[in-house]
C-alpha cells in the first residue's frame, strides 16, 4: 500500500514503512536526504493532522530514541519523519495510519 503526498511518498510493506523522497518539493524541504525504511516495531507513535481547504495535513512518525519535530506544521515540513498531504491525498494516508496503528497497538 502506498500514499503519495506533497513532499514524498509513504509505502507500507510487510513489517515496515518507507518514506520515499523525490521531486522538487522534497528537495526544497528535505535536501538530498534519501529514502528512509523503518521497521514498524520501532514506531512509538504517529501524529496525524487533517488537511483542510486552507492548509495541508501531515503524518509524522515517532521512533524509539528518535528526535521528531514538536513545533507544529512549520517545523514538520522539514522533519525527515513527516510527509505532508492535501485534502485529496488524505484518504490514502488515513488507510496507512490505521494499518500501522493496528500493528503497533495489538
Amino acid at each position: 500500500m502506498e500514499a503519495k503526498g506533497i513532499n514524498g511518498k509513504l509505502v507500507l510493506g510487510k513489517g515496515y514503512i518507507e518514506i520515499v523522497r523525490k521531486g522538487a518539493i522534497s528537495f526544497m524541504t528535505q535536501g538530498l536526504k534519501g529514502n528512509k525504511k523503518i521497521a514498524i516495531k520501532q514506531i512509538s507513535g504517529i501524529q496525524f493532522k487533517n488537511a483542510s481547504g486552507w492548509t495541508n495535513g501531515y503524518i509524522q512518525f515517532s521512533f524509539i530514541g528518535g528526535h521528531e519535530s514538536k513545533s507544529g506544521i512549520i517545523s514538520a515540513t522539514q522533519d525527515e519523519n513527516t510527509i505532508m498531504f492535501n485534502k485529496k491525498q488524505q484518504p490514502n494516508f488515513e488507510k496507512i495510519k490505521e494499518s500501522v496503528e493496528e500493528e503497533i497497538y495489538k
